[in-house]
């Protein structure tokens, strides 16, 4: 199965645009007209994300010999050890800050995992309800992935079926907003809820694999194109409130296919970047900015709100530029921590016995 280096920036990205909204949000410089509106959908990484996981697992499932158990083994070992790291200095922030970490049942949800489910995040970690949803698709990809092999020559089913799970997801999206109640809104925060960007990740990995002369035709260059205008579209009013307000309907609608489009649109470029591109995404920077990605996602609220206790800065009205610079540094340091002591040894283990890849 081809590498594709360019995944790993790409994975940067969607990280960068996760931390800009939160402190944009922090800040108070998402209420600033144009440019607020602009940071503020920064959230859209979070759909970049679960395209990415959903192309590389549904491809590599397909494509690899793992069994279950192997499986099962590798994204515990991915996820776990570095989100459990990032839960303790979470915890010990809100000691710190709040003089109490909550009741065992809050506790005990974020280990598991389950926060996603009952909304009780604390402030440090409001963004890991995205992993409950990563984790929910996990346990979904080795039936996508055997529903895959099997239809591999069902000329259209594929993308049809895709289709119609995606406008599902968004219907779902839809109907959590219409209810306007926290009863719902697990529900849009779930895997029905955003079906639409998983299966932008399982139908790129597809076209590559089956169509993949209609694929090739795809280039970088339009793609991104593509995402840099569903972005700003997404920016204006049709995408909805950039607060914690409630969206329309149609807004609701409206974002999940637009983020969907970013998505899609930032996947494709990374796959077809040019051969110039993807030799430079294995060196240097470009490598370690998508390795310390998962870091920068964990650790970067933290930060904030330990920033903003230390500095006695007030939320909503604090300096955007001084914010951004010390979180950005900061992060980085934790996240490459993470990286070179928690979460490479666990990949290891994850991945022992795996046969060695010829390149």
């Amino acid at each position: 199965m081809r590498r594709i280096p360019a995944i790993g920036p790409l994975r940067a990205v969607a990280a960068l645009l996760v931390l800009l909204s939160h402190v944009a949000f922090w800040t108070g410089a998402a209420n600033v007209d144009g440019a607020g509106r602009l940071l503020a959908r920064g959230d859209s990484g979070v759909a970049v994300f679960f395209a990415i996981s959903a192309f590389l697992l549904t491809r590599g499932y397909c494509a690899g010999r793992a069994t279950p158990p192997d499986y099962a083994r590798r994204r515990v070992a991915r996820i776990m050890p570095a989100y459990w790291l990032a839960l303790v200095a979470v915890l010990g922030a809100a000691v710190m800050i709040d003089g109490t970490v909550g009741s065992l049942r809050q506790v005990l949800t974020h280990v598991f995992l389950l926060q996603g489910f009952t909304h009780e995040s604390y402030r440090a970690f409001t963004q890991t309800w995205s992993l409950t949803t990563e984790v929910t698709f996990y346990v979904l990809v080795p039936v996508i992935g055997a529903w895959l092999l099997r239809r591999r020559a069902a000329g259209r089913t594929v993308p049809v079926v895709l289709v119609l799970v995606a406008a599902f997801g968004v219907l779902v999206q839809a109907f959590a907003s219409s209810q306007g109640s926290p009863t719902w809104g697990w529900l849009g925060t779930s895997a029905l809820g955003h079906a639409a960007w998983f299966c932008v990740g399982i139908g790129w990995a597809w076209m590559l694999e089956q169509r993949p002369g209609i694929a090739s035709r795809l280039t970088a260059g339009h793609a991104l194109l593509v995402a840099v205008l569903a972005y700003l579209v997404a920016a204006t009013p049709l995408g909805g409130p950039i607060g914690l307000e409630t969206p329309t309907v149609l807004a609701a609608a409206a974002k999940e296919i637009l983020y969907g489009i970013v998505a899609g649109a930032l996947l494709v470029a990374a796959t077809n970047a040019p051969r110039e591109v993807q030799r430079r995404s294995s060196t240097g920077l470009a490598l370690a900015s998508g390795e310390t990605s998962y870091g920068v996602f964990l650790w970067h609220l933290v930060v904030l709100q330990v920033l903003f206790a230390s500095l006695g800065l007030r939320i909503f009205h604090a300096p955007f530029v001084l914010v951004l610079t010390v979180t950005l540094v900061v992060t980085w340091f934790l996240a490459d921590a993470s990286r070179r002591f928690v979460e490479r040894p666990a990949i290891r283990w994850g991945h022992r016995g795996a046969p060695r890849r010829t390149r």
